[in-house]
């Protein structure tokens, strides 16, 4: 009876010794996994995600939209009043390189009737780019 006694005892000790390394090791692992998506989500670009994104307004009071891709691709804006323009028909303006593909894209709104949209997406290659894929607010 005491042999039996003392390898459950023994047992036990063992466990409440190894049961706590197993779970930090595990812990450590999980937590530099997400580590790792969370910065590869931050750093790895699709080729026509845009980037060096600016917004300018002259004293006129034209607008002057501009932003970069790292490979050539086709890019404009939609123009919406309210974010339910989006879910119908938004207004398009194209680049100032029209539908040519390009890393450096531009498009002006020089007209007052343009100027009086809120919301804008920009359309690289086809993908809707706005913060988290929804339309950014101009003013």
């Amino acid at each position: 009876m005491k042999q039996l006694l003392r390898k459950i005892a023994l047992i036990g000790v063992v466990l409440s010794l190894l049961i706590p390394l197993i779970m930090a090791f595990l812990w450590v692992k999980y937590v530099r996994e997400q580590e790792y998506l969370v910065s590869s989500d931050n750093t790895v670009k699709q080729p026509c995600e845009p980037s060096q994104f600016t917004i300018d307004t002259d004293d006129v009071g034209r607008m002057k939209i501009t932003w970069e891709t790292r490979e050539a691709c086709t890019g404009f804006i939609l123009l919406g009043k309210s974010y339910a323009d989006f879910s119908s028909l938004p207004y398009k303006v194209l680049s100032a390189n029209g539908e040519s593909p390009s890393t450096s894209h531009s498009v002006s709104l020089l007209k007052q009737d343009e100027l009086s949209y809120r919301y804008v997406i920009v359309v690289s290659e086809g993908e809707w780019y706005g913060i988290n894929g929804n339309p950014f607010q101009l003013r």
